[in-house]
């Protein structure tokens, strides 16, 4: 103990001087945050202190005690993405997890999952499906499109699977099952049909039609009520089975045009149709739900205390009183919606926009009213139609596609209808088109409503270049924007600039532009100083392979100057790069394909030749993001010659392996990850450092011995030598940052784990300046 002193107080008087932790993101190094909406939620399960909830967007639960909500994925363990619906068994305690591809976790009481994929590895012709879920005595019945299947929640193993139990064998679909008085009934596209569970039901003979089918399939819901099975028949009413008669009554006033779900409670049967949420008393009175916040009910339960949680397809998870009129809804703080087609960080601002609508593939309209959404300091405001209704206020121009923001902050927005948005703020905006701004954008057509605006840049002089794809011979589609002059000037018309896409500017204002994948190929660099052009339809390898450079999705320069392009053919490279810009016109200059060089597999082989890379971001480290449209997300060293990490949706949060677009916020290393299923940021480890270095950005700081994480040092001098050493002087680590942040794993040299004690980071550039000095206090639990 007495030699322990000296070491304690030690620890104890650096600890005092330790600066403190710069909070730059909610999430750490190599972490996930989700950005999803939750408001379309579709299912519920109460679960005792939680309430599961399927949203259409995401998975989330909702706390009883601490009174928050929380999204779930696999960084919590589950195993897979695109939750169908959720159900939970109170005599197990455990709450089942279906997913769209028929794939099952099951949420144990210690908290721990168990996946069953024996749905999912099943071999079925058509669509596999679950439509929902039932208990009885430990079993879970799950009403699918392929049958029923019963699933004993105890050994957690696929105990029956009823298929073919229709007329005469026939297969038909299940969509809910109940049971009562000893009898399973199933409601499905062959009727309402009732079987004994002590009769072998695997034989279509042991069920019985007790309601024979109707047209347009409506017979959606069952649900046993105090010993008595009722059915919602849709575009109908509710009804009760009566098996003395083996007959239906009527329940007076539930008449519906769609029931969505019934569900048994101790307040009664709750009834869920497409306008509202009711009760069925054991006297036969139906008692709304009338709150407000109830306005595209999909599902309810009622919970012990009287309270009732109804999932709501506009205002997510809501929470009624017992009286069924209070009403409180719960939806976070997201992005309005999960479309995402680009997404654009700003450094300077720390503002990122999602830009809600583009275009298809081929360049159709999608004719969506999306809006925008921007983050900044952890915070979404979402600039749409319903937060802004006043058209005053915000004009709401159609699909919108790229946007750039000016060092004023100006945000400059393009339209694929209706021109070029300028944005300062609500009710400050000017919208520039064919018949507005004294611009000159043309439309497509005579309809001036399609003033197509595929990319926008910003150049070094601040002027804002703008690509109209237009497709009018002999006119060009290139204009630039000066918002310090507010004039506007044409550029001259090349080949094909009236057909362009993406746009990219090179360190000498050289443009280069992909041809739009519809009428035409390539790419092409032109020079408005001396009005040289250039075309470029192919890439060489190394081996002297020509691959093709037709169908390209993205074009970005790098932190050297460098020039890449996505492309997304199976018969072209994937990606390539034109190392030096200043030789665009030299005809013997050409793009390059990058080769893999390190690795376990495919040295040689040319960096994802054959997969739709659709986007490319670059870091604070010049390493490169690629974004796939099948294979999710990759990142690469800054010569794309090493693939760093690999993400999809079976080893992320990703809730798609098809990614829009990728964009890297230099100031946090943020890493914002635009999919067709919406948006999440990745915490990187690289930034960019501005002005003076400043060492003091330790996180976390201090930091316990069994952190699993990363421990990040930010707001170093770019391009760092550091060295991490104990207070003896003794070296521990080396690196190089990645731009202005370094990571830190806590292992030495040799992957041993360090001890607990205070750690010194020296960092310098290359020539040994700007050097400074940061400590990291690494205590037991």
């Amino acid at each position: 103990m007495r030699h322990l002193l000296p070491t304690l107080c030690c620890i104890l008087l650096l600890l005092t001087s330790l600066p403190p932790a710069w909070a730059q993101s909610g999430v750490g190094y190599g972490d996930w945050q989700l950005h999803l909406p939750i408001n379309r939620a579709k299912a519920l399960a109460d679960a005792g202190s939680r309430v599961y909830v399927a949203a259409e967007d995401a998975f989330f639960y909702y706390d009883k005690e601490l009174n928050t909500t929380a999204l779930l994925s696999r960084r919590d363990g589950l195993h897979d993405v695109n939750v169908q619906t959720v159900a939970y068994d109170s005599l197990t305690r455990q709450t089942l997890v279906v997913y769209a591809n028929g794939n099952l976790d099951v949420l144990q009481p210690d908290g721990s999952i168990q996946n069953l994929t024996d749905i999912l590895r099943k071999q079925i012709t058509g669509v596999k499906a679950i439509y929902g879920v039932s208990f009885n005595n430990r079993l879970a019945y799950l009403s699918c499109s392929f049958g029923l299947l019963v699933l004993d929640m105890t050994r957690l193993e696929v105990r029956e699977t009823y298929t073919n139990i229709g007329a005469g064998g026939a297969a038909v679909q299940v969509y809910a099952t109940a049971i009562a008085n000893g009898y399973l009934l199933a409601a499905t596209s062959g009727g309402i049909l009732r079987g004994s569970l002590a009769a072998n039901l695997l034989d279509y003979r042991a069920w019985t039609a007790v309601l024979p089918a109707r047209a347009g399939d409506p017979y959606r819901t069952l649900a046993t009520q105090a010993g008595t099975v009722y059915a919602g028949v849709n575009g109908d009413q509710l009804y009760r089975f009566l098996p003395a008669s083996q007959s239906w009554e009527a329940v007076a006033g539930t008449s519906a045009g769609a029931f969505y779900q019934l569900a048994s409670s101790a307040a009664g049967l709750l009834i869920t149709d497409n306008q509202k949420v009711s009760v069925l008393t054991a006297a036969g009175q139906v008692r709304a739900l009338s709150a407000s916040a109830i306005q595209g009910p999909r599902a309810v339960v009622r919970a012990r205390d009287g309270a009732y949680f109804v999932a709501d397809y506009r205002n997510g998870l809501v929470r009624l009183a017992a009286d069924g009129q209070q009403a409180e809804s719960f939806v976070t703080n997201a992005p309005a919606t999960v479309l995402s087609f680009s997404v654009y960080s700003d450094a300077r601002s720390g503002v990122t926009d999602v830009f809600s609508g583009g275009y298809q593939d081929r360049y159709l309209q999608n004719e969506l009213y999306a809006g925008f959404y921007e983050y900044q300091d952890g915070r979404w405001t979402n600039i749409t139609s319903a937060s802004l209704p006043d058209p005053a206020q915000y004009p709401n121009p159609k699909d919108l596609t790229r946007g750039v923001r000016t060092t004023n902050g100006t945000l400059y927005v393009g339209s694929y209808g209706q021109g070029l948005l300028e944005w300062k703020g609500a009710g400050n905006f000017r919208l520039f088109n064919p018949t507005n701004g004294n611009s000159p954008i043309l439309s497509a057509i005579a309809n001036p409503n399609y003033a197509r605006i595929t990319d926008v840049v910003q150049d070094g002089n601040g002027d804002v270049w703008v690509v109209n794809r237009h497709q009018r011979t002999n006119t060009s589609g290139l204009f630039v924007f000066s918002p310090t002059n507010n004039a506007w000037r044409t550029l001259p018309y090349f080949s094909g600039s009236e057909n362009l896409d993406r746009l990219a500017l090179d360190d000498n204002n050289v443009a280069w532009a992909t041809q739009a994948r519809q009428g035409g190929q390539g790419l092409v660099a032109y020079d408005p100083a001396t009005g040289a052009v250039r075309y470029f339809t192919s890439a060489t390898a190394p081996d002297n392979s020509t691959p093709g450079l037709i169908n390209l999705y993205d074009v970005v320069k790098d932190r050297r100057g460098a020039i890449w392009v996505a492309s997304g053919s199976s018969q072209e490279v994937g990606v390539a790069v034109f190392d030096d810009p200043n030789q665009g016109f030299d005809p013997s200059a050409t793009f390059r394909v990058p080769l893999l060089r390190k690795g376990e597999t495919d040295i040689g082989f040319p960096v994802l030749r054959g997969q739709t890379v659709l986007c490319i971001a670059t870091d604070g480290a010049n390493r490169k993001w690629f974004g796939t449209a099948d294979n999710g997300l990759w990142l690469f060293n800054a010569d794309a010659d090493e693939a760093l990490l690999h993400f999809t949706t079976a080893n992320s949060p990703l809730p798609s392996n098809h990614i829009n677009d990728v964009s890297v916020n230099d100031r946090t290393g943020e890493v914002f990850v635009a999919t067709d299923a919406g948006l999440v940021t990745y915490r990187g480890s690289a930034t960019v450092t501005e002005g003076k270095p400043d060492c003091a950005k330790v996180t976390p700081n201090p930091v316990r011995t069994s952190f699993t994480g990363e421990v990040g040092i930010s707001g170093l001098v770019n391009d760092a030598i550091v060295k991490i050493t104990d207070v003896t002087g003794a070296l521990v680590y080396q690196t190089r940052a990645n731009g202005g942040t370094v990571t830190w794993n806590l292992l030495d040299s040799n992957n041993r784990r360090v001890q607990s004690g205070v750690y010194l980071v020296l960092s310098s550039d290359a020539d040994g300046k700007n050097g400074c000095i940061s400590k990291i206090a690494v205590v037991e639990n």
